[in-house]
């Protein structure tokens, strides 16, 4: 089967960029800020500093935990035919999450987003072909901050039935979010791992107390972590690419041991959450040339270590879906694919993650089925040679009456569902933007898409694990 690959380093550079990391594990280690941590790593063999909450790792610690990493981790659905397998499925794709703010793509406004917001956007996520699972998105500013992790919970289980990948920063977070994900999938997760967690280390070389202590219960009720160090190069990482990809892979070892011992064989997957700083501002740069380089470097050293993928998609730095926002989100997005990532962060953020569209997100799905055409597996042989036509046509004649033609165009032949393609005059005698048509596919589809309905009981039960959360309020 041929299949268009990407890659940047040679052996001898992945066996240096090991060295080094290894090197800073060693000689600097990494703060993990909580003692159930420091517990673990010691017990493991790890040089500790029990005061200061710091452990130095080997070589001998961390290749037993890269051994019961799974290489296959379900990515279950509400329902069955939502399931996903990353190490089998081809491109995985998710919404980007966590965006603070709303464009209108027909007036140029932005403004924070609210539960509405957020409820329209995961419903178009659910409504989305090419997604497969939903980080919700955007913050919704109008919910009370001590309600908002379960209310935010609540309406994204009603609003979509894909897999859900989100955060969960507290430790005592975890049981409430979890028995609502449980009510919904009517199983342990354990064995409907409906809910994934994102698991941000920080940079340089340090771990979140809250949220690692949260991810040593989700881990232990079998909820699949996504690794995510995010090192900006020039401020939390150092200036080069190759020393912030080395920082990456430090803090995403550091975490994977960790886990690993915690529940050996819990499902761990390597999220490449790096950048470069705006060194006029030091504000994050999502997309670009060096967002394409870095991606590569860490998805190839991360399948190094056999370990399962994510990488940043198509977002952008622009501050429209314009031109820009397109050719920064399909750089990146196709290095990734290229590279072979099992999952992207993909559809609906610019203005450095910040910022989410309905227009974007629409045009982010027909990139998403572009990047799967590119990288589709397709065979090289008798069956695809067609050579009776070709021989039997001969010169100067045509395929279009040919069998083959038929029976392969649709296959061959990637069509988008919005860009625009056809006549000139098609597209632009009604005066219409392809943002225009953006936005109106994203009506139509919010206006047509039924969600799979939450079964009663479950929604009974969410409902009043909202509710036992709102009267334990401090």
């Amino acid at each position: 089967m041929a299949r268009a690959r990407a890659t940047y380093l040679s052996e001898r550079e992945k066996d240096f960029l090991h060295e080094k990391t290894l090197e800073v594990l060693e000689k600097v280690g990494v703060a993990y800020n909580t003692p159930h941590a420091i517990d673990l790593l010691a017990s493991a063999g790890a040089e500790v500093d029990r005061d200061a909450l710091t452990a130095k790792l080997t070589w001998d610690i961390i290749e037993p935990c890269l051994k019961t990493v799974p290489k296959k981790v379900l990515l279950a659905g509400r329902r069955p035919e939502d399931d996903r397998v990353l190490g089998e499925w081809p491109l995985h794709a998710t919404t980007d999450g966590i965006q603070t703010y709303v464009y209108d793509d027909l007036t140029g406004l932005r403004r924070e987003g609210t539960a509405a917001d957020l409820e329209t956007f995961v419903k178009l996520g659910d409504a989305l072909s090419e997604v497969d699972a939903i980080w919700p998105s955007p913050q919704a500013s109008d919910i009370d901050p001590y309600m908002l992790p379960v209310k935010f919970t609540e309406l994204t289980i009603r609003n979509t039935s894909k897999h859900v990948q989100d955060e969960v920063r507290e430790p005592d977070l975890v049981e409430p979010i979890l028995a609502m994900y449980e009510a919904a999938a009517g199983a342990p997760l354990t064995e409907r791992p409906y809910f994934s967690v994102t698991n941000c280390t920080v940079a340089p070389l340090q771990h979140d107390r809250g949220m690692t202590e949260a991810a040593l219960k989700l881990i232990k009720r079998g909820v699949p972590i996504f690794i995510l160090p995010m090192p900006q190069a020039g401020t939390t990482g150092p200036m080069t690419l190759a020393s912030t990809c080395i920082v990456n892979m430090a803090e995403l070892l550091s975490a994977m041991v960790l886990f690993q011992l915690a529940a050996p064989g819990c499902a761990l997957i390597s999220g490449v959450g790096s950048a470069v700083a705006e060194m006029r501002t030091g504000g994050y740069i999502a997309a670009g040339p060096e967002i394409g380089l870095i991606n590569l470097t860490c998805l190839e050293m991360s399948k190094y270590y056999g370990l399962l993928t994510q990488a940043t998609g198509i977002s952008a730095d622009a501050k429209a879906p314009n031109f820009q926002a397109g050719s920064e989100g399909g750089m990146t997005g196709l290095c990734a694919a290229l590279a072979g990532a099992d999952s992207l962060i993909a559809t609906g953020a610019f203005d450095g993650v910040q910022t989410e569209s309905l227009a974007k997100a629409v045009l982010d799905n027909d990139q998403l089925g572009a990047l799967r055409r590119y990288v589709r597996e397709s065979p090289v042989d008798e069956s695809t040679a067609l050579m009776d036509d070709i021989l039997e046509v001969g010169i100067g004649g045509h395929f279009l009456a040919r069998k083959s033609t038929r029976a392969h165009s649709r296959s061959e032949i990637w069509r988008p569902q919005v860009f625009q393609r056809g006549s000139f005059e098609e597209h632009q005698a009604p005066g219409r933007s392809l943002i225009e048509e953006a936005v109106q596919r994203a009506h139509d589809l919010l206006a047509s898409h039924e969600v799979a309905p939450v079964a009663e009981d479950a929604a009974r039960e969410i409902a009043a694990i909202v509710a036992r959360h709102e009267a334990a309020r401090p």
